[in-house]
């Protein structure tokens, strides 16, 4: 429990720190996004084949997760291995943070509806569309918009393998899918097709999915426990 809450607090001060930051500066994407950007060809690097390839590849890579992650828990459920049984509960963990964190929260809510748009879109990079900061929803886009990112969410799905894990696997996994969905972020952000605070706020959402669905797994433990406690009480005094 210890453990758990020095985690949620991190993520907290992270979360604090990251809207200061964005409230006293809201411009700050625009000098990162111009690292990458070249007014004669403008976000180079998404020409490259190979980023292409990455591009197209990583939401195929979301869905086979959440299929496998699926299985996985449908084979550790029903399995009567020791070794098999271990699968359910980080797979469990990672399905409901592909389908709560990354479809639902992600995709459905603040893509399809906070309006941001992308820096390609904008007319700081040749655009049309108004920048605005990642706090302030907008109607500069329809739909599938630039606030969360949802490719670098896929690698920060995988935070959620160690939600029901001990303290040091814990670690582990949120080193292993800030590091993906980093990686995978700053693609995204060269290619203009995300923002810095796409990445780092749908890094915290994929993060605090995770921890949400810790909290209610050791909420339901909990109530199982006494559940059981005071069932074995009555027994012993009948």
């Amino acid at each position: 429990m210890s453990a758990t809450r020095r985690e949620t607090r991190l993520w907290l001060a992270l979360l604090i720190a990251l809207l200061l930051i964005y409230l006293v500066w809201p411009g700050i994407d625009l000098p990162v996004s111009a690292w990458f950007y070249r007014p004669d060809s403008g976000f180079w690097i998404d020409d490259q084949t190979w980023v292409q390839l990455v591009h197209h590849t990583v939401p195929w890579v979301g869905r086979l997760l959440l299929l496998g992650s699926l299985a996985g828990w449908l084979l550790g459920h029903y399995a009567r291995q020791p070794g098999l049984r271990r699968l359910a509960r980080p797979a469990a963990a990672l399905f409901l943070g592909l389908v709560f964190g990354l479809g639902l929260l992600a995709h459905g809510v603040l893509k399809e509806h906070w309006g941001r748009a992308r820096p390609v879109q904008v007319s700081q990079f040749g655009g049309t569309a108004s920048f605005t900061p990642p706090w302030q929803p907008a109607s500069e886009c329809q739909r599938n918009c630039s606030f969360v990112s949802g490719h670098a969410g896929t690698g920060f799905a995988l935070i959620a393998l160690g939600a029901l894990a001990a303290p040091q696997r814990r670690r582990r996994w949120l080193i292993a899918g800030w590091s993906a969905g980093l990686l995978l972020g700053a693609l995204r952000i060269a290619q203009g097709g995300h923002f810095l605070s796409d990445v780092l706020f749908g890094g915290l959402l994929l993060w605090g999915t995770s921890l949400a669905i810790r909290a209610c797994w050791t909420r339901w433990r909990l109530r199982r426990w006494h559940k059981l406690r005071h069932s074995a009480n009555r027994k012993a005094t009948t």
